[in-house]
């Protein structure tokens, strides 16, 4: 006789509390304290840039600052000359 394959079922057990350092009732002074030990544990985790990136995106993004404005400029100057064109002048 073949069997099927049922999925695992779930367990009713409650998780495990959260440890005291995310424990809303330890005093104030208590779980700033672990919350900078956190921030310094989590800050040697970085991977900061190298000068040559942040040269090279600084390149990228003055560039494309350039091109948007310089295609806003032009498309700014097409409007004025197509409406300048359809409205009649006033003298």
């Amino acid at each position: 006789m073949a069997t099927l394959n049922k999925p695992p079922e779930k367990s009713d057990a409650k998780p495990d509390k959260k440890s005291s350092s995310q424990d809303v009732t330890a005093p104030v002074g208590e779980r700033l304290r672990n919350y900078l030990k956190g921030v310094r544990s989590e800050w040697g985790k970085i991977s900061w840039p190298t000068w040559p990136q942040i040269w090279g995106q600084t390149i990228v993004v003055l560039v494309m600052v350039s091109v948007m404005t310089l295609g806003l400029f032009i498309m700014d100057n097409s409007f004025h000359l197509i409406i300048k064109l359809i409205t009649p002048h006033r003298s």
